[in-house]
């Protein structure tokens, strides 16, 4: 939660500085000096390629952590639900997404919670 809270004030305060070095100083202004002819060679300028790949990089990299998430979330595993009293246990298939605490949705749809004398246990499906 801190390390939240000190990325959120880092933000606000290179915001801050952007904003101050955009607004024009209280000097005196000055003749202006003419501007260089842009070279011939500017529009790939190696910055500019640096910052296309670390673009891509990051969209790439976004895009796989998404699909990880969603292949986790959609694995389909078995739980078992055995009673502690009787030592009787049934078998459920479910998704991974779907298993929240002391209940899930089982992949036809019914919705199971466990009593309190009763453990779940999860396993992938062979």
């Amino acid at each position: 939660m801190f390390l939240k809270l000190l990325l959120m004030a880092l933000v606000i305060a290179g915001a801050v500085l952007a904003v101050r070095m955009r607004q024009p100083g209280r000097e005196p202004a000055r003749p202006v000096a003419p501007a260089p002819a842009p070279s011939s060679g500017g529009r790939f300028s190696p910055v500019r390629i640096a910052a296309a790949a670390v673009v891509l990089l990051m969209i790439l990299g976004t895009g796989l952590f998404l699909y990880l998430q969603w292949r986790d979330a959609h694995e389909i595993v078995v739980v078992r639900v055995v009673d502690s009293s009787s030592g009787r246990s049934v078998t459920y298939e479910a998704y991974q997404s779907d298993v929240e605490g002391r209940s899930f949705r089982t992949l036809d749809g019914r919705v199971v919670t466990l009593a309190e004398v009763e453990r779940m246990e999860l396993s992938g499906r062979d």
